[in-house]
């Protein structure tokens, strides 16, 4: 390979730098905030003045601190998925009408905000842990992950070939796995032998290094991003002030999902969005409720290091499943999005009813294997998604996944962490997840089933005059043919 080849293949590399970074970030700051409301929660429980006392050798009340922690946390996750659902009706439709680079720049301004409100909190870490809804607050209200993804799957859309789109969606998706691997190793790189004593104490260390990481997110976005991919976008500038926040996004993108289409597919994209609903659901008790369960388990005794390395593993695992056995699947046996789709909720399935079940670390580190295909079918569904929908729509339907997703994390951090708290059997949680993920495999199988698939017809056609010509067609298929 010689250098222009080289340099002709990282031209291609645009958003997927973004994306990683970002959700680095995002899966480090969540995984530092669990751990830091769980001390705060620990002090206000003790009313201790020893901080040391809520350190991993001395867990004194770590039931109820536990508890505590699980309370705030559904409150702050609600929190910022209520001000994010608010906003990112405007974040699809910006996208598509202002460019893909405007709505890009505004969730790692916002980040950088939230990281210093967070490290001044960690500074004083005495304060109330009712503190962090600022944070949570400014997060929602900039877009947060919904405008990342919204944003660089927009843009991957808009360069790709239909027959290429599922192949970089793919490699975009790993990203989120790849950069939440590091994420959480970094987390638990800076809290590993946390000295809470210190007022630069090491969640400080970690929010800085977010706040860093994030205005160079916002320095490349500005240098490397074109401000409009399509010239549907730079027809629609300028806008003023009333018209960038008047309801008519809100309109746009509700038109996307309920709009009349031709052969049905407008049923289909409310089926795979309900399935994605119901897969965010499953996320939600993974994402919020992994750590406060394993730290319930007595006979394991794990503090937030050896968490950090499991969920580490697992994500890494994940990750190379996307990047290496996805596009196996999809390019040599050239199986339907619907299918890869299937094969990972099988793997969520089972990953979630054996966690819930899980009462030593064998059982927990063997959930690793069978999660292995757990993120198949957000890539397929996006994939399909972008298929059913017009080249002006994809940024709004981005957009409207990642809204469903945030409303799927309010409600599930709150339904999920009450049964949480509420019931003695903690894995109870994990089960209903299992069972969420259960109904989102029917509705992909039925979609396999009715699938329609395209063939090329040629015919052979004599004329008057003896000449002869070649033509072709396209023919709709039902399922039986891939």
């Amino acid at each position: 390979m010689n250098s222009q080849t080289i340099i002709a293949k990282l031209k291609l590399i645009t958003v997927e730098p973004i994306l990683f970074f970002y959700m680095m970030i995002i899966f480090m700051e969540s995984n530092g905030l669990q751990e830091l409301i769980f001390v705060k929660s620990c002090l206000m429980l003790n009313n201790s003045t020893n901080i040391s006392d809520c350190s991993y050798e001395n867990k004194i009340n770590q039931k109820e601190a536990v508890d505590e922690a699980a309370k705030w946390s559904k409150y702050m996750n609600v929190c910022l998925s209520l001000f994010t659902f608010l906003t990112t009706f405007y974040v699809g439709s910006w996208s598509d009408r202002l460019g893909r680079k405007f709505p890009m720049l505004i969730p790692p301004i916002g980040t950088v905000i939230a990281a210093f409100i967070n490290a001044a909190l960690s500074f004083y870490i005495k304060t109330h842990v009712a503190y962090f809804f600022i944070s949570s607050f400014i997060s929602g209200i900039t877009f947060g992950t919904v405008g990342i993804i919204a944003t660089t799957y927009g843009y991957i859309s808009d360069f790709t070939l239909e027959q290429s789109r599922t192949k970089r969606i793919v490699i975009l998706e790993s990203m989120i796995f790849i950069g939440g691997t590091v994420g959480i190793y970094v987390a638990g790189v800076f809290l590993k032998d946390a000295h809470y004593e210190r007022e630069l104490n090491n969640f400080v260390l970690l929010f800085i290094f977010e706040a860093v990481l994030s205005a160079s997110i916002v320095i490349y976005t500005l240098f490397r991003i074109p401000s409009y991919t399509s010239d549907a976008q730079s027809l629609h500038r300028p806008l003023s002030c009333s018209s960038l926040f008047s309801l008519e996004h809100i309109g746009d993108s509700l038109r996307t999902i309920f709009r009349f289409r031709e052969d049905g597919k407008r049923k289909k994209i409310i089926l795979m969005l309900i399935s994605l609903c119901l897969i965010y659901l499953g996320s939600v008790v993974q994402f919020t409720l992994g750590y406060y369960f394993v730290k319930g388990i007595k006979e394991m005794n794990w503090n937030f290091k050896d968490y950090s390395n499991y969920h580490a593993i697992q994500f890494g695992v994940e990750g190379f499943a996307l990047i290496c056995i996805f596009p196996v699947l999809y390019h040599f046996p050239r199986f339907p999005d619907q299918f890869i789709g299937i094969l990972g909720l099988v793997s969520r399935i089972l990953g979630l009813a054996v966690f819930g079940l899980s009462t030593n670390q064998y059982m927990i580190y063997s959930c690793i294997a069978l999660y292995i295909f757990s993120e198949f079918p957000v890539p397929a569904i996006r994939s399909m998604l972008s298929k059913t929908v017009s080249s002006d729509e994809k940024g709004r339907i981005f957009a409207f996944t990642t809204i469903l997703q945030n409303l799927c994390y309010m409600l599930g951090s709150f339904i999920l962490m009450t049964v949480f708290t509420e019931f003695s059997f903690h894995g109870l949680c994990f089960e209903i997840a299992a069972g969420l993920q259960a109904i989102a495999l029917i509705i992909i199988v039925y979609l396999y089933c009715t699938r329609r698939t395209y063939i090329t017809a040629y015919e052979t056609i004599e004329h008057e005059d003896g000449s002869v010509s070649e033509i072709c067609s396209v023919v709709a298929s039902s399922g039986s043919i891939n």
